[in-house]
């Protein structure tokens, strides 16, 4: 293939946090949804977040999986959640989901690519950015499309800061492989442990170009191909940096967005290390080559081959997870580790956790990116080329024809509400439905969407059930 059809393979192929309106609730917001959540106040202090990319959950746990060590070491360990499925295609915008409740809209849908050809990536605001008239039926979002979200716009971060101002600095942490390791293709403050903190485009009236969206490359801004590749970060897959509530306050942006480091070194090595150290909320973003989004890497895995997809990812997890699952949160029983990933195959659009549409797409497992043709290709689409049928080039599909992202499944952990080794194939179970309990189980009890601390379409999900908290305390 061409350099484009690989560049374009690898972005795309591999590839309501709501609002507070500075109020409780609207009085047309829905009631709190869902099952009460089966575990006591308390019980969890830290929820840790390994995000991994582009996989449907048969090809990921189902026989043959190259992903050898998930399988035969990890879910021993651990709980499967057969039905848990993704908010939408392709990566931003699962990933604005899960810690927002924001729904897919078609510029976050199309991963911020503003052209197909040269791959060039937006950073821009989303317009107009206010809050959609029917609360009701679309609790905690906003109008308009765009990737970067207003000031308004909360996430968990916000949340437990808002509920923990005494604690800001251990609240939450996003630790992202490769941010800034070439600062710059990347942005950010330097780091003292290495990399760059809180790596963002610069805007300017609302507005900047985004270079990482392939492996580190020639870009505008004057950086060259380093032998070997050292920097695989994309910024499609940090969530926090699309949110004006954590970027405008660089302070809070460059304490809490940081570069991940090794496993022997660096943020996260050193804040599990302590109880006392480790974020009540921490969302981990490997590289481009350890999440299983490049197929083959520009640079290397954390194992030291180019191989990415399921393998690399496996061997990521082969890396730290011993350090994760080792961690002294971890052993007292108080953190839950959770195993996912941002989407599932091109080819599968189904939701779960009655996922509705946002104002923004009425279809949000449809990606405008995906459906425009391309040259190189012979005119052909994505979805032509990956044989999804009766779409017509350039136009949306009619409302509700892609309800979702499709199936991913995850992999829970937590040695006291967790039973090891146990399959879930009860519960249906999403991105929202996550974010959900994560705020629940954290002690988040106001504001948000419904008044009662849930943002964004977290409001209108299911908390994760006795079903998925099966193990009682020990």
């Amino acid at each position: 293939m061409s350099r484009l059809i690989r560049a374009m393979a690898t972005v795309c192929v591999a590839s309501a946090l709501a609002l507070g309106f500075g109020s409780a609730a609207s009085a047309a917001a829905p009631a709190a949804a869902g099952h009460r959540l089966p575990v006591p106040p308390g019980a969890i202090k830290h929820i840790l977040v390994v995000e991994l990319e582009n996989e449907d959950a048969d090809t990921t746990f189902g026989p043959g999986s190259p992903a050898t060590y998930l399988n035969g070491t990890l879910l021993p360990m651990g709980e499967l959640l057969q039905n848990y499925y993704a908010t939408g295609h392709v990566s931003t915008d699962n990933y604005i989901s899960q810690v927002s409740g924001q729904a897919p809209n078609q510029v976050t849908s199309s991963d911020c690519i503003t052209s197909i050809t040269s791959l060039s990536g937006s950073f821009n605001d989303v317009t107009p950015g206010t809050p959609d008239p029917d609360q009701h039926a679309f609790p905690g979002q906003v109008d308009g499309q765009g990737c970067v979200m207003p000031p308004s716009v909360q996430t968990i971060a916000g949340q437990l800061d808002a509920t923990y101002p005494h604690s800001i600095p251990t609240n939450w942490r996003e630790y992202a492989g490769d941010m800034g390791n070439d600062p710059k293709r990347d942005g950010g403050t330097p780091d003292p442990l290495g990399g760059t903190d809180c790596a963002h485009p610069v805007q300017v009236n609302g507005a900047g170009s985004d270079d990482t969206n392939n492996a580190q490359g020639p870009n505008a801004t004057g950086s060259q191909v380093k032998s070997p590749v050292t920097d695989q970060y994309a910024n499609r897959h940090n969530p926090f940096i699309y949110f004006h509530s954590i970027i405008d306050n660089k302070r809070l942006c460059d304490t809490h967005v940081v570069p991940l480091g090794s496993a022997t070194g660096g943020h996260l090595a050193r804040d599990l290390s302590k109880i006392s150290t480790t974020p009540r909320f921490g969302f981990i973003t490997p590289n481009l080559c350890d999440d299983g989004h490049d197929a083959t890497c520009a640079g290397t895995n954390t194992a030291g081959g180019t191989t990415g997809g399921l393998v690399g990812a496996d061997d990521f997890l082969r890396t730290w997870m011993p350090l994760i699952l080792g961690s002294p949160a971890y052993r007292n029983g108080h953190m839950l580790v959770v195993v996912t990933f941002d989407e599932g195959a091109i080819t599968d659009s189904a939701a779960g956790d009655n996922e509705q549409p946002g104002p923004g797409n009425a279809n949000p497992g449809y990606s405008p990116l995906l459906n425009t043709p391309v040259a190189a290709f012979g005119g052909k689409t994505f979805y032509e080329l990956l044989g999804v049928t009766g779409l017509t080039p350039n136009t949306e599909p009619p409302a509700g024809t892609m309800p979702g992202g499709g199936r991913v499944g995850a992999v829970l952990f937590n040695p006291r509400w967790i039973k090891a080794g146990s399959v879930d194939d009860e519960g249906s179970y999403n991105h929202y439905s996550a974010l959900r309990t994560f705020e629940d189980l954290l002690g988040v009890r106001s504001g948000g969407a419904d008044g009662h601390g849930h943002l964004g379409f977290a409001a209108t999900a299911s908390d994760f059930g006795p079903d998925v908290f099966n193990g009682g305390s020990r």
